[in-house]
């Protein structure tokens, strides 16, 4: 009995470190990057809204997206829209705390990681 309620508290230890290990991994991406959470990547940048705005929709122009909608207000902007293969993309972007542009990329509905990362990529050539 005690054999094995060395391995759960041991297992339990393990667990619980690598719990750690694993957030302060992703606290250390999202203060030099961006991080991916929730099925979206975000990313902040010290530029205004309008510009992050602006860089999108030249994003998608150049890379064939077809623009669903778009709403831009001084405080937020969204735009929604689609790839060649029906997957839907949304775009918000508003300020941060720090008083940066932030940018989420969410690529279908639950998120895609490695494409919402390529698209980003695209983007942060004109930022």
């Amino acid at each position: 009995m005690q054999l094995r309620l060395k391995l759960f508290i041991g297992s339990l230890l393990i667990v619980l470190h690598s719990g750690c290990t694993v957030l302060g991994v992703g606290a250390a991406s999202a203060i030099g990057g961006s991080y991916y959470i929730s099925g979206e990547i975000k990313a902040s940048y010290p530029v205004s809204i309008y510009h992050l705005y602006e860089v999108s929709l030249y994003t998608f122009q150049e890379e064939g997206i077809k623009t669903i909608s778009v709403t831009n207000t001084k405080i937020d902007a969204d735009i929604l829209g689609e790839l060649d293969d029906g997957e839907s993309i949304k775009i918000h972007i508003y300020y941060n705390k720090n008083e940066e542009a932030t940018i989420g990329i969410r690529i279908g509905s639950i998120g895609d990681e490695k494409r919402s990362r390529e698209l980003l990529k695209k983007m942060e050539r004109y930022i």
